[in-house]
């Protein structure tokens, strides 16, 4: 019960801040906003359609598409999640002056607020609107950061609107843009930063020795072959943290060996003492 309270409550907080920065923020400033909603400001500003009706109007290909594709708990909470975001945009105004300031203070306050609210919502598992759907499912079978996703798609729903805006508001688009999306990583996986190593070296013992005992971490087997000299060799994995990271190569470098190390971030872990 005490987890369900916590994520309704995460919800409609979330897109409540989340109407503040596109209606209070954003929009008073002539910054473009981003998701459905920047794509809804556009077509707005060039015809003149109501701005919920557009909104409905573009959500609805999301979430066809996500019914058949994704989790049905998901779009059911992504539509409950745009419907509240729809509801505020009609009532903050009235609740709120508009913030009309300088376009740089106006572009980091209003990507710190989107980030906040994106990060609250995905960080209780949940689509923060029909476009997260997308977000959600390319972490999950593509490996790529919700914060990674809407950065590009944000960057080319601002650079759309250069038909109608000014290319120096544009800019300041982008960075709301920007720091939206480096926000919403940060309050989804915090400032934690875990790598997934891989090693080639005859001198797999030693390294393996250091990885258990010096970092404490753990470490799998992989029977490998060099291609190079058609040699069977053994291949290290381990998951460590950054300055772990830096630590093992150093030791590695002072093998002094033809050892090779590859790592890759990881966006996402749970158990062994992991939990991003």
């Amino acid at each position: 019960m005490k987890d369900i309270i916590k994520r309704f409550g995460f919800i409609i907080i979330g897109q409540f801040i989340a109407a503040v920065a596109f209606a209070i923020v954003l929009i008073p400033n002539d910054l473009v906003a981003v998701g459905l909603g920047g794509v809804a400001t556009i077509i707005n500003n060039l015809t003149g359609l109501n701005m919920q009706l557009l909104l409905l109007l573009l959500s609805i290909p999301i979430i066809t598409w996500a019914i058949f594709k994704y989790k049905r708990k998901q779009v059911y909470f992504a539509t409950l999640c745009f419907g509240l975001f729809t509801f505020y945009i009609g009532i903050v105004d009235k609740i709120f002056q508009p913030f009309i300031t300088d376009p740089l203070i106006a572009a980091v306050t209003g990507g710190m607020l989107l980030g906040i609210a994106g990060g609250m919502v995905i960080s209780q598992g949940v689509a923060n609107g029909p476009e997260a759907i997308v977000g959600l499912w390319l972490k999950e079978n593509k490996d790529v950061t919700i914060g990674t996703f809407f950065l590009i798609m944000n960057t080319v729903i601002i650079f759309s609107s250069i038909i109608y805006g000014d290319l120096t508001l544009i800019i300041y688009s982008l960075i709301a843009n920007y720091i939206a999306g480096k926000v919403t990583d940060f309050v989804i996986i915090g400032n934690k930063q875990y790598f997934v190593v891989s090693i080639m070296s005859d001198n797999y013992l030693d390294i393996t020795d250091y990885i258990r005992k010096d970092l404490n971490r753990g470490v799998t087997f992989i029977q490998s072959m060099d291609t190079s000299n058609v040699k069977k060799k053994m291949m290290l994995k381990t998951v460590i943290s950054k300055r772990e990271l830096v630590k093992l190569r150093y030791y590695v470098k002072n093998l002094k060996d033809d050892s090779f190390v590859y790592a890759t971030q990881s966006v996402g872990l749970l158990g062994g003492g992991f939990e991003t």
